[in-house]
């Protein structure tokens, strides 16, 4: 992997591939540029690729944790200026969703497409008693800074896969996961609660929204301009991962036609 130094982090990535078009890949939360290796490896043949371990996790090092999905976004820009690469179609699953979505609305001529992976828009919101959203990131937020954080996050962390996902794949995972600096953890689970809402309202370039289910297909329809919506089968949280055929064939589908 390549390193980058960048606003007091020391920033691992990758570059791949070839062709005139670029896709950004954003993993989620306590998660890893290697989590892409399947959309990495299947779209190299015709485009460049970039991934990144986010501030913090996998083989990136950090200061301070992000203190914004912003920092982010910015961290992306600055990988791009490095490359010379002047406009990707950035991709965000889960918890580095709204990295992407702020990616795609702070620079909105560096960014041909946005495609959303298992990742929701949601209007900001503290009350753990009327949001169970909220009271679940409370939960996980309150857990991970317990004297037994590690242990409490491995089957968190494993309940994220479906049951069809090989167990070597979910272990490798969680190990990863519980390698990230508690700090870090935390802080991004606080970006997942911000105004993400208000963000996407911003974005005008065409979206592609990939799930495991249709809980909040109304809320991604009414809130881009120009969006298709698709649902993968047999998949837990980390589709890209357990079913990356489905996945793949999606995204091949969108950027054809941008």
């Amino acid at each position: 992997m390549k390193h980058l130094s960048v606003a007091g982090a020391e920033l691992a990535y990758e570059v791949g591939g070839t062709g005139s078009s670029t896709l950004a890949f954003v993993h989620g939360w306590l998660s890893q540029s290697a989590h892409w290796d399947a959309q990495a490896t299947h779209f190299a043949s015709d485009h460049r690729v970039v991934r990144w371990d986010r501030r913090g996790m996998g083989q990136s090092a950090a200061g301070p944790a992000a203190e914004s999905a912003r920092r982010h976004a910015d961290d992306l820009a600055a990988i791009l200026d490095h490359e010379e690469i002047e406009r990707v179609v950035v991709l965000g699953h889960a918890g580095g969703g709204p990295t992407a979505l702020t990616f795609a609305a702070s620079y909105p001529d560096r960014t041909e497409g946005l495609v959303m992976v298992d990742s929701y828009v949601r209007a900001p919101s503290r009350n753990a008693e009327s949001d169970p959203f909220v009271a679940t990131v409370d939960g996980l937020i309150a857990g991970l800074e317990a004297e037994d954080g590690k242990e409490f996050l491995a089957p968190v962390y494993a309940s994220f896969f479906g049951p069809l996902a090989p167990p070597d794949l979910v272990e490798a995972a969680i190990a990863n996961a519980q390698a990230t600096d508690t700090a870090v953890a935390v802080s991004e689970l606080r970006h997942i609660l911000g105004d993400t809402s208000s963000v996407a309202a911003q974005v005008r370039c065409p979206v592609l929204s990939v799930s495991v289910d249709a809980t909040d297909t109304s809320t991604i329809q009414s809130t881009f301009a120009d969006v298709e919506v698709g649902h993968v089968v047999g998949a837990g949280h980390f589709l890209q991962l357990e079913v990356p055929d489905q996945f793949n064939a999606m995204v091949a589908t969108f950027l054809a036609r941008l």
